[in-house]
């Protein structure tokens, strides 16, 4: 008995058709599983204007300032204040030698 081969072009428009469903489907799921976009609050989303506020500027300007000659300099030393909690300094621990065992002569 003879086997009907399926002609090539058969064979072709049977793995598109089948590549166009798997496509359809994924797409349908992604549209489903798609999360929704955040609201966003309206005074958020809103320009912003580019103009200075020159009251706020003034304001700035007129704030205390130093410069580098009225700052003084600071030298950190190390002072002995007394502590309200006394310093307990470890006592250090005697080392132990190993005694060596005596000799025996043969």
């Amino acid at each position: 008995m003879k086997k009907n081969k399926l002609p090539s072009v058969i064979t072709i428009l049977i793995l598109t058709l089948i590549t166009i469903v798997v496509w359809i489907s994924l797409s349908i799921y992604l549209a489903l599983s798609k999360k929704p976009a955040p609201s966003v609050p309206e005074e958020i989303s809103k320009p912003l204007t580019p103009t200075l506020d020159m009251d706020s500027l003034g304001k700035i300007q007129s704030k205390f300032f130093l410069d580098d000659t009225q700052i003084p300099e600071v030298i950190l030393t190390q002072s002995i204040t007394p502590t309200s909690e006394p310093v307990v300094e470890p006592t250090p621990e005697p080392e132990t030698a190993p005694v060596p065992e005596p000799e025996t002569t043969p």
